[in-house]
């Protein structure tokens, strides 16, 4: 019996897949916001084009989770600059569109559409992925096309 990829080794794979695939974008790793006792943290973080991407490796099945991670970073993250939440789902057979639902309907009837623009991705679908920023944003689902 085979057992389930531990979060920590599907973190490794999305970092192999991104350093080999990124054309000279580097990954700055983790990043935690903290506000007096709150702390919210992300999995991965790259910097492109004065933009933060703010990456979330799901690894259980857990839209549910993203959701309060999202409301989270949105109330704890102090904008320097704008930023991007990006979530790589590696569940197997995930339809990432449940999360693009959810976190939509959070920013749209909490955050007044004012939250931080995100995307969803399979990390399956990484694989397709030719390389750059700008092709891995066209591989993801969204709420609404990138303009």
């Amino acid at each position: 019996m085979t057992s389930r990829p531990k979060a920590g080794d599907n973190e490794r794979k999305f970092e192999k897949i991104f350093k080999a695939k990124s054309a000279g974008v580097d990954l700055l790793g983790k990043r935690r916001f903290v506000l007096r006792e709150v702390e919210i943290s992300v999995d991965q973080s790259f910097e492109h084009d004065g933009k933060d991407y703010l990456i979330e490796i799901d690894s259980g099945n857990m839209a549910k989770l993203l959701v309060g991670q999202y409301v989270l970073l949105n109330q704890l993250r102090i904008l320097k600059k704008p930023a991007f939440f990006l979530v790589i789902h590696t569940y197997k057979n995930y339809n990432p569109m449940r999360t693009v639902y959810n976190l939509d309907l959070v920013n749209r009837e909490l955050l007044g559409g004012s939250g931080i623009p995100f995307g969803v991705v399979h990390i399956d679908n990484l694989a397709n992925w030719s390389g750059g920023v700008a092709s891995l944003l066209n591989l993801l689902k969204l709420p609404t096309p990138l303009l």
